[in-house]
């Protein structure tokens, strides 16, 4: 499914932190200009931004035209963009409450959506860890009663213990 302006839209979890930063960085070298040029970028994609014909004016002038293509995944996915760089930006729990805040009273926005999205994977992910280690203790019970049919003894250390005897059958072979 293509967004807004045919760009495709960005996985949640896809946009960390500097995420922004990073696509910024790709055309501009300095790591400080590229910083400042993110907070910027993120100040227009946000609600004081205007709307979507002045977001895309301020973003134009912060980048410059040849970076059009940019310019449109930003756009498309500006409410993903926004709302997951600040609150994966917050440094305490306080300030990811306020940003949660703020995107759950977003609905038209689409902020209430990636909140929800965020919980959804966030569950999902739970539950493939969850299944992962279940799975590694199944097949370690099961690694342990093998081991007891073959002779050797695993302890819940998974170390194996050595048999009190070597019997050699090719010495004892006629």
């Amino acid at each position: 499914a293509a967004g807004a302006d045919g760009a495709a839209p960005l996985d949640v979890h896809a946009v960390d932190a500097h995420w922004l930063q990073r696509g910024i960085s790709a055309f501009v070298e300095d790591a400080n200009a590229s910083a400042l040029l993110a907070r910027d970028v993120l100040a227009a994609l946000g609600p004081d931004g205007g709307d979507e014909r002045a977001c895309e004016t301020r973003l134009v002038m912060l980048l410059d035209y040849d970076r059009f293509d940019f310019i449109k995944t930003l756009l498309a996915n500006r409410s993903r963009v926004f709302y997951c760089t600040r609150l994966k930006q917050a440094q305490t729990e306080a300030e990811a409450e306020a940003v949660r805040a703020q995107m759950a009273a977003d609905v038209d926005g689409g902020g209430a959506a990636i909140l929800e999205a965020l919980a959804q994977t966030g569950s999902a992910e739970t539950w493939a860890q969850d299944r992962a280690a279940d799975f590694a203790n199944r097949t370690r019970r099961e690694a342990v009663g093998l081991s007891k049919l073959r002779g050797v003894q695993l302890d819940d250390g998974e170390r194996a213990r050595a048999p009190a005897r070597v019997l050699d059958l090719d010495a004892l072979a006629f």
